[in-house]
C-alpha cells in the first residue's frame, strides 16, 4: 500500500481521549499523531467542567479523604441499573486511577481534588461518597502554549464556563469569593480553567513530547488490509491522503449529537439541539461500521444524560442557533407541563431530563412535554438567565414575559389555572423550605451546585415580583451518547461477531458505556476518555510491530 504519512498510532479527535492516547504512545517511545476535525483542538472535553469523576485516588488519599473499590463498585452497580458488564465496570474502577496518576505524575498536569462536591446521588445510594471523587485541573497559564493558545478550544458562549473551577463554585456556595471575583482574577492572569484548562495541558505536554496534532482534519475512512485496520484517508485544505497506523487507530470523536438520524434512532428524540460543535456528527459510527462494528446502546433513552435547556434566538455559535443547558434549582423558579403542574424534583436535572421523556401508554402521549422553566424578576435580578447575567433582562427571543401568572400562561400555551394553583402550593411550601411533592433541595449535590446558601432551602423561594417569565425547555446534548462502538477492557473495538477488530480502538464518548450502564454522574465522561485512550495505547504499544521506524516523510504539516 502507498502511504502519504507514516505513524505507530493515529488518534482521531483531539479531545482527552485522542490526546490521552497520543500522550501515552509517545511517553512509550511510539509515533502518534492526531487529527480533529474542528478547527481548534480540545474537542467536547475542552467544553466541559473538567471534572473527572473516579473512585479511592491518590489526590483524595492525600486530602485525607478514605474511600475503597468496594464503595465505588456499590455507587457504580446502582447507576448501572444492570446495563453494564461486571468485569467492565470492575476495569472502570480498577483502571482509572492509574490513568489519573499517569496523567499527574507522568505528563505532569496538575490536579487536585474538589472539595465539598458529592455524588450525584448521596447520600442515597450505598457506595455515594460525599466528597473525593471529583478531581479537576488547576487554572492554567495559557501563555505557557505560546503561539498555540490561539489552537485550543475555550466555551464560545461567553459565560465564563472557562475561567472558573468546580472548588471556586463550592466555596462561593459556602459564603467564599463569588465566582464572578475569581472569573474575572483568572481571565486577568491569562488562566484558564475547567476543561478549556485540561485541554491547553494536554496539547502543551502533547506538544512537549512532539506529538503531530492537526486540526481541520477530516479522517473520511479507514484503511482496512486482511481485515486489520492499517491506517486512515484523511481531508484537509490540501487534498486527500492516506495516512499509515501501524499499531492502531483510535476513534475518539465523541458522540453524534449533529447527526439527526442518530440522535432519533438512538436516543429516541425526534429532534434536540447540542452545545458541542458540530464536527461531532457520529464519524465514528460510520468509519466503524466498515470494519463489522454495530454501535450498541448501553441505556434505555430516556436514562441518557440528555440535558434540559432552552434556544437563544438572538445569539448563534458555530454559525449555528444556540442553546444553553439548564441547570434547575435555582430560587424563584420551577419547571412546569403544559398543564402548568410541576412533575420532577426541579432542582436536580437528571430527574427533570427523565420526567419530561416519560410516556404514557394509556394516554399515547408524554405528558411533560413540551414544558417550560417558569420564573420571576427576583430570579432574574438575583441568579440571571444565560446568556444574561444576574440583573440583565431575559435574551430577545428567548421566552415570554407578562405582568401576571395567568398572562404569563396564556402567553407561553400554559393552562392558565393550573400554573396559578402550581406557584401558590409552591409558594407556601416556600414558606417553611419543606417540598411535600417533590423534595426539592433535598439533595446534596443540587443544593450545592444551584442553589443560594443563604436561604434556609437553599432551591427554594416564592414566584412573587412581576413580571414573570417563560422559557420553553428543549432537550440539549453536550456529546454523551445512548449508543457508541462497544469495546473490550482494553479499548479494543469489538466486530458484530464479538471479536476485536484488529487496529481498532475508541475511547471516550465514542465508546459504548457498558462499563457505566443505566446511570450518569458528571465527570465519568471525561474519565472515560481519559481512562479508555490511556488503555488503548498500552494496549498497541504491547503489541506493537516489530517492523522499522515509521517514516515521516510526506505531505507537509
Amino acid at each position: 500500500m502507498q502511504w502519504d504519512l507514516d505513524f505507530d498510532i493515529v488518534c482521531v479527535g483531539s479531545g482527552l481521549g485522542g490526546l490521552t492516547a497520543a500522550l501515552t504512545a509517545a511517553e512509550h517511545g511510539a509515533r502518534a499523531i492526531v487529527l480533529e476535525k474542528y478547527e481548534l483542538l480540545g474537542g467536547v472535553s475542552a467544553l466541559s467542567s473538567g471534572q473527572l469523576w473516579l473512585g479511592s485516588n491518590h489526590l483524595a488519599e492525600a486530602a485525607g479523604i478514605a474511600d475503597t473499590e468496594a464503595a465505588a463498585e456499590a455507587y457504580l452497580g446502582h447507576l448501572s441499573q444492570g446495563f453494564a458488564t461486571p468485569e467492565r465496570r470492575a476495569n472502570f474502577i480498577r483502571r482509572a486511577p492509574e490513568a489519573l496518576r499517569f496523567l499527574t505524575d507522568t505528563i505532569g498536569v496538575e490536579m487536585a481534588v474538589v472539595r465539598g462536591l458529592p455524588d450525584y446521588y448521596f447520600p442515597a445510594v450505598s457506595g455515594s461518597q460525599a466528597e473525593g471523587r471529583y478531581v479537576e485541573v488547576l487554572p492554567f497559564p495559557a501563555d505557557r502554549l505560546g503561539d498555540w493558545a490561539d489552537k485550543v478550544l475555550t466555551s464560545p458562549y461567553g459565560d465564563g464556563y472557562s475561567f472558573t473551577t468546580s472548588n471556586e463554585w463550592v466555596e462561593m456556595q459556602k459564603g467564599g469569593t463569588p465566582v464572578g471575583v475569581c472569573l474575572l482574577r483568572h481571565v486577568e492572569a491569562g488562566e484558564r480553567c475547567a476543561g478549556a484548562g485540561l485541554a491547553a495541558a494536554q496539547v502543551l505536554a502533547a506538544r512537549d513530547r512532539d506529538v503531530e496534532m492537526r486540526t481541520s482534519t477530516e479522517v473520511i475512512d479507514l484503511v482496512l488490509d486482511d481485515g486489520k485496520v492499517a491506517g486512515v484517508i484523511v481531508r484537509d485544505a490540501k487534498g486527500t491522503h492516506r495516512i499509515r497506523a501501524r499499531s492502531g487507530v483510535v476513534l475518539a470523536t465523541g458522540g453524534y449529537d449533529w447527526k439527526a438520524d442518530y440522535v432519533r434512532a438512538f436516543d429516541a428524540l425526534p429532534e434536540a439541539g447540542s452545545m458541542a460543535p458540530p464536527t461531532v456528527s457520529g464519524d465514528h459510527i460510520a468509519m466503524a461500521a466498515k470494519a463489522g462494528v454495530i454501535p450498541v446502546p448501553a441505556r434505555a433513552p430516556s436514562q441518557s444524560p440528555i440535558f434540559v435547556g432552552y434556544k437563544v434566538p438572538a445569539e448563534t455559535v458555530y454559525g449555528e442557533p444556540s442553546y444553553r443547558m439548564w441547570l434547575p434549582g435555582a430560587p424563584h423558579c420551577i419547571a412546569v407541563n403544559a398543564a402548568g403542574h410541576r412533575f420532577a424534583n426541579d432542582a436536580f436535572y437528571p430527574d427533570v431530563a427523565t420526567k419530561v421523556a416519560r410516556f404514557d401508554g394509556q394516554e399515547q402521549g408524554q405528558p411533560n412535554w413540551p414544558a417550560w422553566i417558569v420564573f420571576d424578576q427576583n430570579m432574574l435580578d438575583k441568579y440571571g438567565m444565560l446568556p444574561g447575567w444576574p440583573g440583565q433582562p431575559m435574551s430577545e427571543g428567548m421566552g415570554v414575559t407578562a405582568a401576571t401568572l395567568g398572562e404569563l400562561a396564556v402567553a407561553a400555551g400554559i393552562d392558565a389555572a393550573g400554573l396559578e394553583a402550581t406557584v401558590a402550593r409552591f409558594n407556601r411550601f416556600c414558606e417553611d423550605g419543606v417540598d411535600h411533592d417533590f423534595a426539592r433541595g433535598s439533595v446534596p449535590w443540587g443544593r450545592i451546585m444551584t442553589g443560594d446558601p443563604r436561604l434556609p432551602n437553599p432551591n427554594m423561594a416564592p414566584l412573587e415580583k412581576a413580571p414573570f417569565h417563560a422559557v420553553k425547555i428543549e432537550r440539549v446534548t453536550m456529546g454523551v451518547p445512548t449508543a457508541g462502538l462497544p469495546i473490550d477492557t482494553n479499548a479494543r473495538v469489538l466486530a458484530a461477531d464479538g471479536l476485536p477488530v484488529p487496529g481498532l480502538y475508541a475511547a471516550g464518548n465514542s465508546a459504548a458505556w457498558l462499563d457505566i450502564g443505566g446511570g450518569y454522574n458528571s465527570g465519568i465522561a471525561n474519565t472515560r476518555g481519559l481512562l479508555y485512550g490511556y488503555l488503548a495505547a498500552l494496549e498497541m504499544i504491547r503489541t506493537r510491530s516489530a517492523d522499522a521506524p515509521a517514516d515521516t516523510q510526506g505531505v507537509p504539516a
